[in-house]
Order: C-alpha cells, then structure tokens, then sequence
C-alpha cells in the first residue's frame, strides 16, 4: 500500500489515478477525496502527528505533497508554513521510520533556489528561499535527506519546477500561469502579464511529475535532491502567444507591474533525475497545451 499526503491536490489527484491501476493507494488530505481517483481516503491532517502513526501501519512507502504553497501568504504569516511544511513532514517522517516504512518521495520545489546565479539551473545550484515557504520546502528536504543517513531510509526528495495540466484550479494560488492564461482566453478576458513577459519559466505535465513520483518509488532513494523539470525554458509572451495560437485568437494581453522578487530566467538541469530515476519527460510543451486548450475551447 502506497500513502500519498495531499492526494486531493492537483498533482496529488494524478498521482493516485496512476498509483491506484498498481496496487493500494490510501489517501491523506484534510480535504475532500479527488473525484474519479479509485483509492482510500482519510481526512486527516500531517499535523497529527498520533492518527499519522496509526495510518501508517502496514504501508510499504509513502509520497508526501500535502503543503501550504501561498507564498505571498508565507510573507504575510510564516508560522503555518512552518507548521504544516516543515513540522507537517517531520512528522511524516517519524510516523514512516516508526512504522518500518522504508521509502518516503518529497515533493520539494525550485522555490529553494532564489534567484539564479547561473543556468540551467542544477541540483549543486546554491539555495537561497526569498520566502518563508521557500524555505519550509528547504528545512523538510533537509529532514527527509537526512533520515536516510541516520536511519537507513530510501528517500527522494523531488524539486518541482512550474507544474502545469489538466485540473489545476485558477483560482488557487499554486495555480500556475498556464492555467491563469487558458481561462482567460476561453473566457474572452485579458490574460495578465505581470513585468514586459520576456521572464523564462521550465513548465513540466503534472503527467510527467506524477511518473517521476513513481520512479522515486522504484529507487533505492537519493541523497541528493532531484530536479524535475522539463529543462526547457519559455518566455511568458511566447507563452502566451503560442496558446492565442492554438485557440485561434490573437495576443492582446494586460501589461502590470512587475511582480517584487519577479525571478526573470528559470530552466532546470536534469541531467541527476536521468542517471538517478531514469527520468526523461515525455509531454513536449506544445502537445500539452494544446490538450489543455482544446479541453476549454
């Protein structure tokens, strides 16, 4: 049996569609269960540290998603980023050591980067969060590395870039700009370009994170972090341009401000995720979004 933290979530729901056609998938989300998704579910929180435990019996690994990811929230208030973040994996952690669980794959972020010094971006990149969520993900990657070292455990911790596909809510902030962007051409709405649209982004299918999940699982862990991306990058205009393309209307975007902390190139070096999961993204940009276009036009 395989137990996903944040199963509800965007890439936790394609997680566990995958997981559940292998074998037994249990779920644990404080909120609703994904639709369609044949695996159990259990509200409850990482918080808990005494329910984990419970829960945790007879599991033979564990992914771990379930995380605040409002980084202007973070700023606003770090305590529950801290909480649910950092504590919340701690206590994962434990509940999977204590349990004999041997394998728990970590959903980290790029976000523990910074501003890049260099390009593409690899995993021996220097760290440097600019938010307290940024650095939430940092301190439970540390936890989940570590616990391999003192305890013998097979763990990966995985370093998403910007996860884009299907079913991803526009109005949540995880929401990516690829999401933002097809509703506002299927509505008819200006699409909003924060800054001159010429920043960079490595957009990867939550179809191939949920793949490299599965990989993770398969391997004997990492000691290092790995990044999973597409190590292509984009900039935000063409972006934009190639999906009023596909749609069949023409760019008429809003131009605001540049955003404070705006990082303006991104692109990941993966070369790690191919030598340690046999990772290779298989979802070039254009077929997926011309997916996503189609579905909404």
């Amino acid at each position: 049996m395989i137990i996903v933290t944040g199963g509800s979530g965007f890439i936790g729901s394609h997680l566990c569609s995958v997981l559940s056609e292998k074998g037994d998938v249990r779920i644990v989300d404080v909120n609703a269960p994904p639709m369609g998704v044949g695996a159990e579910f259990v509200q409850a929180s990482v918080l808990d540290a005494a329910r984990l435990a419970r829960l945790m019996k007879g599991a033979d690994a564990v992914v771990h998603l379930a995380a605040l990811v409002d980084v202007s929230a973070s700023v606003a208030n770090p305590f529950p980023d801290f909480e649910v973040n950092a504590l919340g994996t701690l206590n994962v952690l434990e509940a999977a050591r204590k349990a004999g669980v041997k394998k728990v794959a970590y959903a980290s972020s790029a976000a523990v980067y910074g501003n890049p010094v260099s390009l593409p971006i690899d995993e021996a990149h220097p760290v440097a969060p600019l938010s307290p969520y940024g650095l939430s993900k940092l301190t439970a990657e540390r936890y989940v590395l570590l616990y391999n070292e003192l305890y013998g455990m097979q763990n990966t911790a995985l370093r998403l870039f910007n996860v884009y596909g299907s079913g991803q809510n526009a109005g949540s902030p995880y929401s990516g700009v690829i999401t933002k962007f097809c509703n506002a051409i299927a509505d008819g709405r200006q699409p909003v370009i924060y800054g001159d649209g010429e920043q960079t982004r490595d957009f990867v299918h939550v179809d191939d994170v949920a793949h490299a999940f599965c990989l993770a699982l398969d391997s004997r862990g990492s000691n290092s972090p790995i990044n999973i991306a597409s190590g292509k990058e984009i900039s935000v205009l063409d972006l934009l341009e190639k999906m009023c393309s596909l749609a069949g209307k023409s760019p008429n975007p809003k131009f605001l401000s540049e955003r404070p902390g705006e990082i303006k190139r991104s692109v990941a070096g993966i070369s790690l995720a191919r030598k340690r999961l046999g990772y290779y993204p298989k979802m070039e940009l254009d077929q997926g979004l011309t997916e996503l276009v189609n579905k909404k036009n």
